[in-house]
């Protein structure tokens, strides 16, 4: 048996169980944010977002060029091609005929059609990953905290509890 002073009992029980419930709680507030977006959460069409995207690059690359002035033979394809509005423009096969209307794969005119093509796909794809990052984020902002703060909660509140109950005061 453990013989202590009167009035200095450094193994509080309840300190052990508040301290392990307050930590608890704030690893499930952590939590909220840490875990992963489900399939219940995220009910938005990807596809829609990803064609946004590619519009939004497309006419940002037209208006670069209009502004130059002077357009090349590519340049002035692909300012054509999207102001045609054509849906199926970025399919293989139709922009292979427009390089080769261009000249073929080895000219010149070609090779810069392929890269405006290259640059405005790169483009689309980083602007997409960001808007899926701040999309993924918002989704989670937006979930309850309460349920994740009570699971952090119970858990710390049974870890102190365990803790003193094996505890041994040797």
């Amino acid at each position: 048996m453990t013989i202590r002073a009167v009035g200095q009992n450094e193994h509080s029980n309840i300190g052990t169980i508040i301290t392990s419930t307050a930590v608890g709680a704030g690893t499930g507030y952590a939590l909220k944010y840490l875990y992963p977006v489900t399939k219940q959460e995220d009910d938005f069409n990807t596809k829609v977002m990803t064609n946004y995207c590619h519009k939004l690059t497309n006419r940002a690359k037209v208006k670069e060029f209009n502004e130059m002035g002077v357009k090349t033979k590519a340049q002035d394809c692909f300012v054509k091609m999207i102001e045609s509005g054509d849906k199926e423009a970025f399919q293989f096969d139709k922009l292979a005929q427009k390089v080769e209307a261009l000249g073929g794969e080895n000219s010149v005119a070609g090779k810069e059609f392929r890269g405006i093509i290259r640059t405005v796909n790169e483009s689309s794809a980083q602007m997409l990953k960001r808007w899926n990052t701040a999309y993924r984020m918002m989704l989670k902002i937006k979930r309850p905290v309460i349920p994740f703060l009570v699971a952090g909660a119970g858990v710390g509140f049974l870890t102190g509890f365990t803790h003193n109950v094996l505890r041994t005061d040797a």
